[in-house]
């Protein structure tokens, strides 16, 4: 398992970060949207934006790319887990405290 930390959405509500996973570089997009956040995921192949998933709300301990069948893109699974193990809602000022993103191989 690997974690990464999560964007400061409340600055700035829309943040585009790098994540290198399984040594390929993806570009996440963020978007805080009234009371929830879009994801966008994508990495560049042959000078082109290849989107794993576009515009998709998160929502916690969902794997985020199990739609992703093309294992030349991305394998295994990607969840936003809350840091504590509580259950309580995703917002914009608790996104990136109490929340990380963790990518499971296989």
């Amino acid at each position: 398992m690997t974690t990464f930390q999560l964007p400061n959405l409340s600055s700035n509500p829309k943040v585009r970060s790098g994540y290198i996973i399984n040594n390929k570089q993806y570009t996440f997009s963020f978007q805080w949207l009234d009371n929830f956040c879009l994801l966008s995921i994508y990495i560049i192949k042959d000078n082109k934006k290849v989107y794993l998933i576009k515009g998709r709300a998160i929502t916690v301990n969902t794997d985020l790319i199990a739609r992703v069948k093309d294992p030349a893109l991305i394998t295994g699974s990607l969840m936003i887990k809350n840091k504590y193990g509580t259950d309580v809602e995703i917002t914009q000022n608790n996104f990136h405290t109490d929340f990380e993103m963790e990518y499971y191989d296989e």
